[in-house]
């Protein structure tokens, strides 16, 4: 999980959190939730995801004998949902996932692995840009792609002053549907991070983020819309004049499904 590789392409640098474990950087995060519940005493926990959180939970709790309950919007993605089956975990499909995976939190004593709002979430993410700053001690900016903000958060945490972040959004959630997220409890941290920084948010298309897709297909690079959308923004940022820097780094935060 530890350690995955940074490539670089042409001028760019991609961090490749594509090749976590289970796919996806919310490995990352996930781990060290993992090791505080059971530091807690908790034997169960339960999680609202559109995928790739509960793939890393189902797969994270079923390797640490945790009993795991999903709650998962009907909408989800069907590709996967056969992934998060692959583990022993009980899922329940619910038109407000998040609000009763908090109620079956509070009356089963189930830990809780909602990121946005556990801190634990954080330093797990950290780790991504303490391994950056070894990686690339150079590193100029960094663009993440952001649903409820947490990666972006716990990554800035690690990285240097000097480093301008930049959160890629979608124009709509057509395409990226692990960035569907309503609440975000994290919203004004993000934005202080994003303006700190001196970096900007992006919007980009749906038709950029395909391209974008396309572009690092070609050079043997298969990672989700999510990530692809980040490499968009990237590539929005250059066509805009925006400094980027020489050293600039566009996180892949998970597999193409």
């Amino acid at each position: 999980m530890a350690n995955t590789p940074l490539i670089k392409l042409e001028n760019i640098y991609l961090k490749r959190e594509d090749l976590n474990i289970t796919g996806s950087a919310k490995d990352r995060a996930v781990i060290f939730q993992i090791e505080n519940l059971k530091k807690q005493g908790f034997d169960k926990a339960t999680i609202s995801s559109t995928g790739n959180a509960a793939i890393s939970a189902a797969y994270f709790c079923n390797l640490h004998q945790i009993n795991l309950t999903v709650f998962i919007s009907p909408k989800v993605n069907q590709n996967k949902l056969e992934l998060i089956k692959k583990n022993n975990c009980q899922i329940i499909i619910s038109d407000k996932p998040i609000s009763d995976s908090i109620k079956f939190s509070k009356k089963n004593k189930a830990y809780l692995l909602r990121q946005s709002t556990d801190p634990v979430a954080l330093i797990g993410y950290q780790e991504i840009g303490k391994e950056l700053m070894t990686q690339l001690p150079k590193i100029s900016s960094i663009f993440v792609p952001v649903g409820s903000g947490s990666t972006l958060l716990g990554i800035s945490k690690a990285l240097n002053p000097s480093v301008k972040i930049f959160a890629v959004k979608p124009e709509n959630t057509i395409l990226t549907d692990a960035l569907t997220v309503k609440y975000q409890p994290l919203k004004n941290k993000v934005i202080s991070a994003v303006k700190n920084s001196k970096g900007s948010e992006l919007i980009v298309q749906n038709s950029e983020i395909l391209e974008a897709q396309e572009i690092l297909k070609s050079n043997n690079t298969k990672t989700s819309l999510e990530g692809a959308m980040a490499f968009a923004g990237l590539k929005k940022a250059t066509k805009n004049n925006l400094d980027v820097g020489n050293y600039p780094v566009v996180i892949l935060t998970g597999c193409q499904r």
